[in-house]
């Protein structure tokens, strides 16, 4: 509605008023009733757009709850375990090795050569023969042996003859000054009738031969302890030739080698040309004091394993393990902690100053499929706990030293405080703060939806 303004004529006296002056006398009253239409029709309007979002509301938030993953509390078992990698070997086993030789020590010096050998992985029994060396060389050290023994007897022999002729020819010697010296005393009786001078000198001869027959008695003496020395050095080297005999007789002995249990053969390696590993088979040569082969007993093995100087205070003697095979993953095996290292060691595969604790895990069990220096797996059980509202890693919270989950109620999600007995590799077993039955969120809900 337009209002006009016009220029305001005094009515004449007594006349009626102008058409204008009416139509500008209605225009405020007007104005205000619009007003009030628009007022209305806004709180109108308002009213129903906050009815429509508070039916809305509950939808939407419905929706944003329903959005979060969730899991149900179930009570269980949680255990903390530390998984160590390692080689299965045999905990009973005999080690083959070529002994040094004490018959001929230089024997063997650069090596002997395998003319017999059992294939790996092949069961014997005690005494079976499962190994050969060559003897050859033995064999013909042993025939020169015997050849410089009886060399050595027939020099005995020989100079027990010279001896006997030395000693018959030094008593003849003796019983010549002796008679001699008994002549001389004669002389020197009947000396009683001769001048001075002529007994002077068969006093000097007496006297002469005297001494020679003291001499030549006293020289029979050494004879005899010289004669003495040379037999016994001939036959110390006797004896000396015959225990070398004997002794490489029994190095011979160790030239073939027998099983000294029941089990499993398994052939050591040995670098060959080229740097490359390799069983040692037949052709190949041995050193004195290599061990080619052992004797496992397949029934009774272990796993040689090393830990994290760090994980190795959590782990104790006896406490239990599973096992499995890289090779046979649906191998599965019990077993337990036998012995823990009391050194740490370094690893040339790793950093000087990273360190590892030799862990032996016994494997309690038996698989036809396992053999010695199989790659292989422990995990050992360092905690557990039983009976205890179970909840995923995923679902639990840390804030300052305390954890926390969000625990779903009717209409959002709490902020809910627990305290943790025992995390596992993916759950942890809550001992205060849920119970069995309750929704945790997976994953950290709107925070507009938390309280």
């Amino acid at each position: 509605m337009a209002i006009v303004n016009e220029p305001h004529q005094e009515p004449e006296s007594g006349g009626p008023a102008p058409l204008e002056t009416i139509r500008h006398t209605h225009a405020p009253r007007s104005r205000k009733r619009t007003i009030w239409l628009v007022l209305l029709a806004l709180v109108v309007v308002s009213i129903a757009a906050y009815s429509f979002a508070s039916r809305t509301s509950p939808d939407r938030s419905s929706q944003v709850i329903a959005s979060v993953p969730t899991v149900v509390v179930k009570v269980g078992t949680v255990e903390k375990t530390i998984r160590m990698a390692g080689q299965t070997a045999a905990r009973r086993y005999a080690s083959l090795v070529v002994t040094r030789f004490r018959g001929q020590p230089s024997m063997g010096a650069s090596g002997l050569v395998l003319t017999k050998l059992a294939e790996g992985g092949t069961i014997v029994k005690a005494g079976d023969v499962v190994a050969q060396l060559d003897t050859e060389n033995i064999l013909t050290t042993l025939d020169d042996m015997e050849a410089n023994i009886e060399q050595a007897k027939l020099d005995i022999e020989r100079l027990k003859a010279q001896q006997a002729l030395e000693y018959q020819t030094l008593e003849q010697t003796i019983r010549s000054v002796k008679a001699d010296y008994e002549k001389a005393v004669l002389d020197y009786k009947k000396a009683e009738v001769l001048t001075p001078v002529e007994q002077e000198l068969l006093k000097l001869n007496m006297e002469e031969a005297e001494a020679r027959y003291k001499q030549q008695m006293a020289a029979l003496e050494y004879q005899k302890i010289s004669m003495a020395a040379a037999l016994r050095a001939s036959e110390i080297n006797l004896e000396r030739q015959q225990l070398r005999y004997e002794r490489t007789l029994n190095d011979l002995k160790t030239f073939t080698f027998r099983a000294p249990m029941d089990g499993m053969v398994v052939l050591q390696t040995v670098e060959r040309s080229g740097g490359t590993m390799a069983q040692y088979t037949v052709g190949d040569t041995v050193n004195p004091g290599r061990s080619f082969m052992k004797i496992v007993d397949p029934s009774s093995m272990q796993v040689e394993a090393s830990a994290n100087q760090a994980e190795a205070e959590q782990l104790r003697i006896g406490q239990p393990a599973t096992v499995t095979l890289d090779a046979f993953p649906e191998v599965v095996l019990p077993g337990k902690v036998y012995s823990l290292g009391a050194m740490a060691r370094a690893s040339r595969f790793e950093s000087y100053y990273v360190r590892s604790i030799p862990v032996v895990i016994q494997i309690d069990g038996s698989d036809p499929r396992m053999l010695p220096d199989m790659s292989a797996a422990a995990n050992v059980v360092v905690g557990r706990a039983e009976n205890l509202p179970v909840v995923p890693l995923q679902a639990v919270h840390s804030e300052a030293g305390r954890y926390y989950v969000f625990l779903k109620t009717a209409s959002s999600f709490e902020k809910r405080y627990i305290e943790v007995a025992l995390t596992g590799a993916t759950e942890a077993a809550v001992k205060e703060g849920l119970q069995a039955g309750d929704q945790v969120a997976l994953a950290t809900p709107p925070t507009p939806a938390t309280r």
